[in-house]
């Protein structure tokens, strides 16, 4: 049997049993265990007996009268899986071989007619397996013991679409019986080689001296094994998809979720459906939008008009959110007028079972999620398990679409009644009276502003998310060995049991992801209702002091900050007319336009743009100063970074009428904000050395006429004691799509101003 798959890096193969028979005779030696002893020697004597099988096999029909043989390698090498076994045994040539497989693995691999069923896993590369070939060859040739390196690895991840979902598997390959040989003198130890097996050199590329493998041969066998993984792939494309979901279109964004849960779910008559609720005055009301998301809202607006719509929504949520049943099943008679109403219009459509899975965020209703069949009685409740396993992602995905229709009808309210800055409100009123004079149904002309000159400039909070991670584990910590604890004293219950609370310890020596943490609170509130029922005199409390601290030290450092901004923006205004944008990330960032167009009544002088650099420099010094000053008053000491981007050279903004914001316009003004977005984590030249640092004030700029202006203000804050003398003069490294950076960089010193 042969699979078309093929790699960038294809190595000579040799079918042999030789490395298989030196295994065999280890383990003889080895083993005390008289009857394994004997098994192994049957094994060896049949390879004894037949020396051509220790020789390179070029023709694999001599492997025909060895089945046997093929039987005992099975017994011995691959783990019984409740009698469905997925294997088989040959070599990953190009095509791939096997010379003896299971009719499960034919089954899945191929369809009736011999053709390839699966396909390769998207997110498959060849660098992974390149990766792969260094740490076999680095161990087997070289002696490396540091790299992990287990008998059965991922070689392939592969996807079948055939039944209308996608199921995940991992192609297993376990390299045991395989020699690697060299033609010659193997090539001399490189550390960079070391360093990719590890991972911890991203792509083969940036290895200046590569393995040759095309020197390489491997001799022996590979024991292959598929995994169905469609669970744990179908949840981590879940992730991935709510992370990223802000770059795609709401519609997009929902497909791809419907995708992910349906082969979550894996089960081709299942349908499944997203109900975001959107508020407004704290009444819900029904959005046309609902259609395409919601099966039942795609039914229901074939029978009902917007008004009976919205008063059917009223009384949907109000079951939803005091329903004692969970999840709640339609198809379940129990008297309830709603549900009464919904198995009317459901039987119309074919619908014979529906289950709706409320979805609740701060103890409020936000969304539900609807499971739909045409066959009674087939959701199950592992269903319902499989969607709560992934329910933080689920909210969040909720939220975000809730949120996108608030920010929608924001939108609708800001085109109309929008207040903007003062500086730019003159070429509004122009352009309105100008179009007002016209004919309706004018197009409104775009407004635009030429050859201004851009400040950007961005206080961050060090490693603001490595502070956080250290505050949950702490309380998480506290709070397992207060349960175990008042286990140890009371007893275990019947849901809450030291088993888990060890498990959840265990967890936390490792790196806490988000949905890891809403489970783990999830559990420890869980297990405190648990108790408060099964002992009700008891005391037990949970902290989540650290939490609360950090938290608490955030928002006290970044409220200073704004202070400062809010201070230094009316400060400027006052200078010079400017569009000024500021805006919260882990800490603060500022964009700022200052030019003539913006007010043509005020002459801007250059004189006038070298004061706004003086600002900024008096800004950061300032910001950064009161940040450090904090560290006495809160209980995380939470260091900030400061920027600037210098630049000189003018650009043109123009208002984007569908968002209702400024945007640049123009190739060099995109290069100017694709510089703003990937500064933040640029490093020093032919260093691992990030430019921003604690206490310290960096400027980017690619020309030294940029720095004018900046340099005079930090000698002027030398002087006053509040910067170091030392000005660090550095180059950086390249970035995608910009090259030729350089920055300066002072540290502060003193107190805050």
């Amino acid at each position: 049997m042969n699979v078309p798959f093929r790699y960038a890096f294809s190595l000579h193969w040799e079918l042999s049993f030789k490395p298989y028979l030196n295994f065999i005779e280890s383990q003889i030696a080895e083993s005390d265990n008289v009857i394994y002893t004997s098994y192994l020697k049957s094994i060896a004597a049949i390879l004894y007996e037949n020396p051509k099988l220790l020789e390179p096999i070029k023709d694999w029909s001599v492997l025909n009268p060895f089945k046997d043989l093929m039987d005992l390698i099975q017994i011995n090498h691959i783990p019984s899986q409740d009698g469905n076994h997925l294997y088989a045994i040959g070599t990953p040539s190009a095509p791939m071989k096997f010379f003896s497989y299971s009719e499960e693995f034919k089954t899945l691999i191929s369809d009736t007619d011999g053709n390839l069923k699966l396909r390769l896993h998207d997110s498959f590369v060849n660098e992974e397996y390149a990766r792969r070939l260094y740490k076999d060859i680095l161990y087997k040739c070289y002696g490396v013991k540091d790299i992990a390196l287990h008998s059965s690895q991922t070689l392939l991840r592969l996807t079948d679409d055939s039944e209308g979902f996608k199921r995940n598997y991992h192609f297993l390959s376990n390299n045991q019986f395989v020699h690697i040989n060299y033609g010659g003198a193997l090539p001399e130890l490189n550390e960079e080689w070391i360093e990719y097996a590890k991972g911890n050199i991203d792509s083969l590329k940036d290895i200046k001296n590569q393995l040759p493998l095309d020197s390489f041969g491997l001799e022996g066998f590979i024991i292959f094994t598929i995994k169905d993984e469609t669970v744990q792939e179908s949840v981590n494309d879940l992730r991935e998809n709510v992370a990223t979901m802000h770059t795609l279109s709401r519609k997009d964004a929902y497909l791809r979720i419907k995708a992910n849960t349906l082969s979550l779910l894996q089960r081709s008559l299942l349908d499944v459906g997203f109900l975001p609720l959107i508020d407004i005055n704290k009444k819900i009301f029904y959005h046309k939008s609902f259609n395409y998301t919601s099966i039942l809202f795609k039914i229901l607006q074939k029978y009902l008009t917007t008004a009976e719509l919205n008063d059917f929504l009223g009384r949907f949520i109000d079951m939803c959110s005091f329903s004692q049943e969970y999840p709640i099943q339609v198809f379940n008679e129990d008297g309830d007028e709603v549900k009464n109403e919904l198995r009317d219009y459901l039987k119309e459509e074919a619908v014979k079972s529906f289950t709706i899975i409320p979805v609740f965020h701060q103890q409020n209703l936000v969304g539900i999620i609807e499971l739909a069949c045409p066959e009674k009685e087939s959701i199950t409740l592992e269903d319902v398990r499989k969607i709560e396993s992934a329910m933080p992602m689920y909210l969040e995905f909720i939220v975000y679409q809730t949120n996108k229709l608030h920010e929608q009808m924001e939108s609708f309210i800001m085109h109309n009644y929008t207040a903007i800055q003062s500086v730019v409100e003159w070429k509004f009123n122009e352009v309105a009276w100008n179009t007002m004079q016209k004919a309706p149904n004018t197009k409104i002309p775009d407004i635009s502003f030429k050859e201004l000159t851009p400040f950007y400039g961005a206080v961050d909070i060090k490693n603001s998310s490595v502070e956080r991670q250290k505050a949950i584990r702490k309380d998480s910590d506290k709070n397992l060995k207060l349960l175990e604890t008042f286990l140890s004293k009371h007893g275990e219950t019947e849901t809450t049991l030291q088993e888990h609370v060890s498990q959840w310890q265990d967890f936390l020596e490792d790196s806490l992801a988000d949905e890891v943490q809403l489970n783990l609170r999830l559990f420890i509130e869980r297990a405190s209702e648990d108790l408060l029922e099964n002992y009700p005199d008891a005391e037990i409390d949970f902290a989540h002091e650290e939490e609360l601290n950090y938290e608490q030290s955030l928002f006290s450092i970044n409220n200073a900050l704004k202070e400062v901004l809010d201070v230094q923006e009316q400060k400027l205004k006052k200078m010079i007319p400017v569009y000024f944008d500021k805006f919260r990330t882990d800490g603060w960032e500022y964009t700022i336009y200052a030019g003539q167009s913006l007010s043509p009544d005020i002459p801007v002088t250059p004189e006038m743009i070298v004061s706004v650099k003086e600002w900024e420099m008096e800004t950061m010094l300032h910001m950064g100063l009161v940040a450090s000053d904090m560290h006495k008053k809160i209980s995380y000491k939470l260091d900030t970074t400061q920027l600037i981007l210098a630049n000189t050279s003018p650009l043109n903004i123009r208002f984007r009428a569908d968002e209702h914001r400024f945007d640049v316009e123009g190739a060099y003004s995109i290069r100017y904000e694709i510089v703003k977005k990937r500064i933040d984590k640029v490093h020093i030249r032919d260093t691992n050395e990030r430019l921003t640092q604690p206490g310290k004030i960096a400027i980017v700029y690619i020309y030294s006429n940029e720095l004018e202006g900046y340099l005079n203000a930090i000698h002027q804050y030398i002087q006053q004691g509040l910067l170091d003398k030392n000005i660090e003069y550095l180059e950086l490294e390249d970035l995608q799509g910009v090259v030729g950076l350089k920055a300066i960089r002072v540290t502060m010193k003193g107190r805050a101003l």
